[in-house]
């Protein structure tokens, strides 16, 4: 009876095993993807320039040419310290650097709808643009 007994609770244990394994596979899941996206929308003929990182990866150098974007996604960590920042260069000598995503910023973090952040590199500046609103929200950096 012990053998059966143990036989149950390991059955229990795969089986949400399993499950958890299986919602983590999905965008629905309890923890989901988040999206990062830079996009160009500056004048001229020049191509945005985005290298990306956080202490455990690097994103690499991107070339974001007219009417583009550059994305990525990936899992926060479940402890809240989450943290890429972006180096962006507008094919000039002007250059942006900014927290792309941090979860330890709430003024960052409640700009951002649904762990999807999209960051527009404009002529002026950099700008969080927010669809639930409409607008482009202007980001000193």
């Amino acid at each position: 009876m012990r053998s059966g007994a143990a036989m149950a609770t390991v059955a229990v244990w795969l089986s949400l095993a399993a499950a958890v394994a299986s919602a983590a596979n999905t965008d629905a899941s309890w923890w989901a993807y988040t999206h990062v996206r830079v996009v160009k929308e500056f004048s001229g003929g020049r191509m945005l320039t985005v290298h990306c990182k956080s202490k455990d990866d690097n994103m690499g150098t991107h070339w974001v040419g007219p009417k583009s974007e550059y994305e990525w996604r990936f899992r926060p960590s479940i402890f809240g310290n989450t943290l890429f920042w972006c180096h962006v260069w507008k094919g000039d000598d002007s250059q942006i650097v900014y927290d792309a995503y941090y979860a330890g910023d709430d003024k960052l973090y409640d700009r951002v709808y649904m762990d999807n952040s999209y960051w527009v590199v404009k002529d002026d500046d950099l700008y969080l643009r927010q669809f639930w609103k409409g607008i482009d929200v202007f980001f000193h950096h």
